[in-house]
């Protein structure tokens, strides 16, 4: 009942009995190497179908071997076919695939595990250190920087000041810039247009937790062990790879799934690297491969229409080698570059290059992550993955900025222009004044404000978040402005109602007893009535002959 080739056509109980006793023996396990290995061409083929691709184009491999296959034609759909002798297990497959004709050579996935396991692992197959560590153009750390990130997007979390665009995903550029200024957050690149992307995804997964959590932790160090808790176990899902997929377009994310398996593979990734030294991009891509990691953003059948825009056409992740070359890679590098702006992973990369002739238009890249060269764990990195027990904060000093000063005789505030914070602050209750004064202004602190109790709570932000007690001066602002609201009144009760310039009807006004009766005022060709009363005069109106429409 045993089929190798079929293992869908033998039974579980038949197939583990009859390859166990196989595995448990190493001459048996070194009679089955030395069958694969008999020829040149199948020990070439072995060796990277098992270990390198999921498949090969027939074609080249004829070509590089001077070997013929015997022919094989497909008349309707798919043809596979077993080859012969030693290359028994190797499966030739004919057919039209995505509107082209294909012709390849491959493995099945389930004989490919078994072979696995008694073909040795290659060189490259654990994560190891790098021994000689090459130079890059580009160095970058985040590890003291990622806790001033956190103190100063609390206070601004807390001050409403972190705005994200219509869609409530992408932080609005002012933020970032405010961020940016204040925090001393390094970047990948200083280029225009580079150099937001680790602020960018920061402020997205901060604003995140702190919507979920109600605020953060007692202390920075102890929310970022809680961020990247939850972000591995699939609790904060705020969709960072909205960010690491953009290049890739018809990718439907959903809150349900997404970066659940992406997070899956990075976590694979990181608790099987040695932790005191650096491990290069390639090592890890090749574990990743070894292995068969994957993920998928969706279903994975979803996966092969995700597609890519380049300088000469249209690509589609619907082959093995498209997927890696245009998902499972850059978004892998991504990973490490977003782990690294949380100051868990130093890094080191040059400028951003893809290593295939697909680029993105206009560029040489696919993804900005291509240069990515070496990974190694910080300090910090360690200490939140549980490779140490203790970490030592680092924080990195920042000059303190002169605290806000308030004119006695005007509602006029004096701060230092590098006090971003406070010019965000007073933003919503100051106009500028000159240089660096700001004035109290009546349509800033009225803007949407559509009723006194907004009002009221406008006037109490400024206390609790500017100056609990300001000079008599403010005071007396606020006061004045409580005084002076309201003073206009509308009366809802009462309609004006315009007549027309009609002998007849002006007629019935002036002398129809019930009609004066309900007016409470006319000037001119206007009245005033009550509203409760539109009825009794609608019908009066229409029973002299006149229709109208209230």
């Amino acid at each position: 009942g045993l089929d190798i080739k079929n293992p869908y056509a033998t039974r579980k109980a038949i197939l583990v009995t009859h390859l166990l006793p196989i595995f448990l023996d190493e001459g048996k396990i070194r009679t089955i190497y030395n069958r694969l290995i008999k020829t040149k061409i199948s020990k070439s083929l072995y060796e990277n179908l098992i270990w390198q691709e999921n498949a090969f184009e027939t074609e080249y491999i004829q070509n590089l071997f001077n070997y013929k296959f015997p022919s094989l034609e497909s008349i309707y759909g798919e043809t596979k076919k077993s080859l012969d002798d030693e290359l028994s297990l190797v499966v030739r497959i004919k057919g039209w695939d995505y509107s082209r004709d294909r012709d390849t050579l491959s493995i099945n996935t389930n004989i490919r595990k078994i072979l696995k396991l008694c073909y040795p692992i290659p060189n490259d197959y654990h994560l190891q250190k790098v021994e000689n560590l090459e130079d890059t153009k580009y160095s970058y750390s985040n590890e003291a920087e990622i806790f001033n990130f956190i103190d100063e997007i609390s206070r601004m979390l807390s001050n409403n000041l972190v705005e994200f665009g219509k869609t409530g995903d992408k932080p609005l550029a002012k933020t970032l810039t405010l961020l940016k200024s204040s925090t001393g957050t390094n970047e990948f690149y200083n280029e225009k247009r580079l150099d937001t992307f680790a602020i960018d995804m920061l402020t997205r997964s901060f604003a995140y937790q702190y919507s979920l959590d109600k605020g953060f932790q007692s202390s920075e160090l102890l929310s970022l062990k809680k961020f990247v808790e939850d972000k591995f176990k699939h609790k904060a899902s705020f969709f960072i790879t909205r960010v690491l997929a953009s290049h890739l377009k018809r990718v439907r994310y959903d809150y349900s799934s997404s970066e659940l398996d992406l997070f899956t593979t990075a976590k694979t990734i990181v608790t099987n690297m040695p932790t005191d030294s650096w491990i290069s991009i390639e090592n890890i891509l090749r574990f990743a491969k070894y292995r068969n990691l994957r993920f998928d953003l969706e279903k994975q059948n979803r996966t092969e229409f995700y597609s890519f825009s380049s300088e000469d056409k249209i690509y589609s992740c619907d082959t093995e080698e498209n997927y890696n070359l245009l998902m499972f890679e850059p978004v892998m590098k991504g990973i490490f570059f977003y782990l690294a702006s949380l100051g868990l992973f130093e890094l080191r990369y040059d400028e951003p290059v893809s290593s295939s002739h697909i680029v993105a238009k206009g560029k040489k890249y696919i993804t900005t992550w291509d240069g990515l060269r070496y990974i190694k764990f910080t300090e910090l990195g360690k200490y939140i993955f549980g490779f140490t027990k203790k970490y030592k904060q680092k924080r990195v000093v920042t000059k303190k900025i002169k605290s806000l000063k308030f004119d006695e005789y005007k509602p006029i505030i004096t701060l230092d222009e590098k006090d971003t914070l406070s010019v965000a602050k007073l933003e919503p209750f100051t106009e500028k004044y000159d240089e660096n004064r700001y004035i109290l202004s009546y349509a800033k602190i009225f803007k949407d404000c559509k009723n006194m109790k907004l009002l009221n709570l406008k006037i109490d932000a400024f206390y609790n978040k500017i100056e609990k007690n300001p000079p008599q001066v403010f005071k007396t602002f606020f006061h004045e402005i409580k005084e002076n609201s309201n003073l206009l009144k509308r009366d809802l009760k009462q309609v004006v109602i315009e007549l027309q310039d009609n002998k007849k009807l002006l007629t019935l006004f002036m002398k129809n007893k019930k009609l004066k009766e309900l007016i409470i005022k006319a000037e001119g060709y206007r009245v005033i009535v009550l509203k409760e009363n539109i009825p009794k005069l609608t019908k009066i109106v229409k029973d002299n002959g006149f229709f109208i429409e209230f």
